[in-house]
């Protein structure tokens, strides 16, 4: 894979993937055009802020689009946390690459000095658990987040 800061330039490649209802299925809906917009931009500016975010990450062979992710602040009842997420291509779902992806991600974070990060999904999403678990992550707790109901929570500390 091939990763590229994530910005406003990658609305054409990743709407396909964040609008698709098997993707949205595992992340309580799927975003609007002007959703999508504003997610793009905030993302540039999370960079900016942070120093850290998320990627596009495109076959480094061919091209194609596969998925989306990094790092990010977040807030999960009610602490702040440096949250790993992930988002691949459905087409592309079980070959491996969030497991890849994450590692990845992970290897960037211990650069830069962060040692307790966290991950969630809905309670349901039983792949991004697995992965959770393969990269070291352990369940913590359930809670409701933001108006999506209830996530699980799991934390990876170096």
């Amino acid at each position: 894979m091939r990763g590229e800061r994530l910005g406003p330039e990658h609305a054409a490649v990743l709407a396909p993937i964040l609008t698709d209802p098997r993707v949205g299925a595992t992340m309580g809906g799927v975003p609007t055009p002007q959703q999508l917009a504003d997610r793009l931009a905030l993302a540039t500016q999370e960079w900016e802020r942070n120093g850290f975010g998320y990627w596009m990450f495109f076959d480094a062979a061919t091209g194609a689009p596969l998925a989306r992710g990094g790092l990010s602040r977040a807030e999960f009842d009610g602490r702040p946390e440096i949250e790993i997420g992930w988002t691949v291509a459905p087409e592309r779902w079980r070959q491996g690459l969030a497991t890849e992806l994450g590692a990845a991600v992970l290897e960037v974070a211990a650069d830069l000095g962060l040692d307790d990060i966290v991950a969630f999904t809905l309670p349901h999403n039983t792949a991004s658990r697995r992965v959770m678990a393969k990269l070291g992550f352990v369940y913590e707790k359930t809670v409701p987040y933001k108006i999506y109901g209830d996530h699980v929570l799991y934390r990876r500390r170096s």
